[in-house]
């Protein structure tokens, strides 16, 4: 490979550089202009100093959202696990400084080649082995990446016996030099970011504008195809992006630090990448100029609104409103290649039922029958042998069994990324609690009040579904998580909103659910009631329509399937069963109170689904059982857990831990079928994989896809049903 090779490719992108550099100054003179107007009609007006404390701290959050725009130039994925990666070698710095007695340049720099080499080594380990997977695939195991690497985090003061994260700021040997800029008093540390940025940028357009790997980089992430064919080795490129990106992460962790103090992303929560996730959304994750400049101005923003507003975290709800904006006006924009293989979840997250010709035999029958019975019974008799503390505990695993069968509606079977399924949790969870706490309301009837609530406010979040898909719509639910949780679900914001003192009630006048073994029976008939009810819908014509919008909108549409409606239909459903899941939720709380429903339960619910299978119920709740059952034993390394057993089973078993009980059970069933002398094609060969345990459709057994099924019988003019 030469520079000479790949010079015609780069030479319409430095054009492109040239035009996006007047795109830039003229953002700079509108945001001169806005500044004008904000300091003049806000309350408090918008100071100089709060505008360049913003400017500052935003171009440090400009520096992330660069790495996150380079990963997805790169492997086309919104990664996660960015965070974190920067975050292990942030954590390692500070504790060398602060423990260690380390010159706090030298940890630094310590800090820079950490994350460079975390980047590197993640590449090479993980991102690389999923190479041949969806990008859905790939945004999920980053997600299991930032629970690997969030362990990682919290295990690193335990190396120097310290007492623990530092989640408060910290002195530093620049701190002491101070200019004062009304209303604020700009430190070194502030002059340090001001020094660093530039060069950082320098360095950045040096690397990509005038050398041959930078220039590779740059033609592989406009055409890969066409890079290959050139002779750029992609594979080593993209590596050299994930160690650029890492370092970038790991010196905006530490250029905050002193201000922020050690905030792991598995403590402060998805929160930390929201700024960035926001500037690389406005820079449409391609342009790094607009993404220093957007995140400078979202930095801007940050400290205005948080000037002139009394409400906490009131930030977060522009940064959704900034994310929700800009991909709802650029959606239109992004071209079919983007999308490809995006919003389909693997074939083998879907099975089969038991093949038609075995279904009514009596073994079949009576196996299943008694297998219902004897789990039923099982989970029924916990009270019985369990005391009320673990009573309490595995009521709350049932509740969490109801968010993961939503979950499967909702992405198993819709195909919609949601990492903000616990916000919805917490709507349902506000409106029974005020109704139970306020009004004595009949439980069922606030159940049901919080079951629409739920419904409605999934609803909402499912319009930018609508024009948005795949790993951004992801980032949206992750956003409106983060919102709900830091703002509308704040006791401190909203204190006469928020239920933080509830007692529970005495269900028909008899059973006082105050006792454990009362509440936990009650969470287990919803459970169930749930379960029948989201088979039901997967065995009807609405889920086969599902089904086939998702796994190819545009030819359901042409066939005539309402897909706006199919697919809002599952956010509503998903929302239904969310909301009443929250108010189980708050009355085993007794009451709801600042991080009852954190962001990150959010993303544990979706991984744990996604590790038992979260195309099936049942492989939802296998999930939800085991890793739960798992925590409790790995207590403080759950995280590493989690996050480990999510790599795993996305590489080996891509439909989940169900496959193993699918595979099994497809081995007894050839052996009856031998045994009766029975032909079935379905289980001839070991692809049979693709099953689904509540799949109802008369002709289920047809080996062709079930898109085609739909596809011919709407043709046909027949009723798909």
């Amino acid at each position: 490979m030469t520079a000479l090779a790949i010079e015609p490719e780069i030479h319409p992108l430095r054009e492109a550089l040239r035009s996006k550099g007047l795109k830039v100054g003229a953002g700079i003179v509108l945001a001169i202009l806005v500044w004008f107007a904000a300091d003049r009609l806000l309350p408090d007006g918008a100071p100089p100093g709060i505008v360049v404390i913003g400017a500052v701290l935003g171009s440090v959050t400009s520096l992330m959202a660069m790495g996150l725009i380079l990963i997805w130039r790169s492997n086309r994925v919104v990664n996660f696990a960015y965070g974190s990666m920067g975050g292990v070698a942030g954590v390692l710095a500070v504790h060398l400084f602060l423990e260690s007695g380390w010159n706090w340049w030298a940890s630094i720099t310590v800090a820079c080649f950490t994350g460079a080499f975390v980047g590197g080594l993640v590449e090479v380990l993980v991102i690389r082995r999923f190479s041949g997977s969806s990008r859905l695939i790939l945004t999920v195991a980053t997600i299991g990446l930032a629970q690997l690497l969030g362990g990682i985090e919290l295990l690193i003061p335990r190396f120097f016996d310290s007492g623990g994260l530092v989640l408060g700021g910290f002195e530093t040997p620049i701190q002491r030099f101070t200019v004062s800029l009304d209303p604020v008093l700009v430190t070194g540390d502030h002059m340090l970011i001001v020094a660093v940025v530039p060069l950082v940028l320098m360095g950045l357009a040096w690397f990509l504008l005038r050398t041959s790997a930078g220039m590779a980089v740059r033609a592989a992430a406009e055409n890969s195809e066409r890079a290959l064919l050139l002779g750029i080795p992609i594979r080593r490129l993209v590596t050299l992006v994930w160690i650029i990106a890492g370092a970038l992460s790991a010196l905006t962790f530490v250029l905050r630090s002193p201000f922020q103090g050690v905030t792991p992303g598995v403590v402060a929560g998805p929160a930390v990448l929201l700024p960035a996730f926001a500037a690389a959304v406005i820079a449409r994750m391609e342009s790094l100029p607009v993404a220093f400049v957007a995140g400078c101005g979202l930095g801007v923003l940050e400290q205005v609104v948080l000037w002139n507003s009394d409400k906490a975290s009131a930030a977060d709800v522009a940064f959704l409103a900034v994310i929700l904006v800009a991909l709802v006006l650029q959606r239109r924009r992004r071209s079919r290649a983007e999308e490809s293989g995006a919003t389909s979840w693997n074939e083998s997250s879907l099975v089969r039922r038991i093949p038609r010709e075995l279904r009514r035999l009596p073994e079949i029958v009576a196996a299943r029958v008694g297998l219902t019975i004897v789990l039923l019974l099982v989970a029924a008799s916990v009270p019985l042998i369990f005391g009320p503390s673990a009573q309490n505990l595995m009521s709350t695993w049932l509740v969490w069994g109801m968010v993961a069968v939503s979950l499967v509606v909702l992405t198993g079977w819709g195909g919609n990324i949601s990492l903000g399924q616990f916000a919805i949790v917490g709507t349902g969870a506000i409106c029974a609690g005020n109704l139970l706490a306020r009004y004595d309301l009949d439980l069922f009837l606030a159940l049901a009040a919080a079951g629409v609530t739920g419904g409605v406010v999934a609803l909402l979040v499912g319009l930018p579904a609508l024009r948005i898909q795949g790993p951004f719509l992801a980032v949206t639910t992750l956003a409106f998580a983060v919102t709900l949780d830091s703002f509308v679900l704040n006791p401190n914001n909203f204190p006469g909103f928020i239920p933080q003192n509830l007692d529970r009630p005495i269900l028909w006048g008899r059973f006082d659910l105050e006792v454990e073994r009362n509440a936990y029976w009650l969470c287990l008939a919803f459970l169930v009631l749930t379960i029948v009810v989201a088979i039901g819908v997967r065995r009807s014509r609405s889920g086969r329509l599902l089904l086939a919008t998702r796994d190819n909108r545009r030819m359901s549409e042409a066939l005539g399937v309402p897909s706006v409606w199919t697919r809002l239909s599952a956010f509503l459903l998903s929302g239904v069963i969310a909301g009443v899941a929250g108010g189980l939720h708050v009355m085993l709380l007794h009451g709801a109170r600042v991080g009852s429903y954190l962001p990150i339960q959010s993303i544990e619910v979706f991984t744990q689904s996604v590790i038992g299978g979260i195309g099936s119920v049942a492989g939802a709740l296998l999930g939800i059982s085991g890793v739960k059952s798992v925590e409790q034993i790995a207590g403080q390394y759950r995280l590493l857990v989690a996050g480990v057993g999510l790599l795993v089973v996305l590489l080996v078993l891509p439909g989940g831990l169900i496959q193993l009980v699918v595979r099994a059970r497809d081995g007894l069933l050839r052996r009856i079928a031998k045994r009766r002398g029975i032909s079935v094609p379905s289980l001839v060969s070991e692809g049979s994989v693709d099953l689904d345990l509540t799949r109802g459709a008369p002709d289920a057994d047809d080996p062709r896809d079930e898109t085609q099924l739909l596809a011919g019988a709407l043709t046909n003019g027949e009723d798909p049903t």
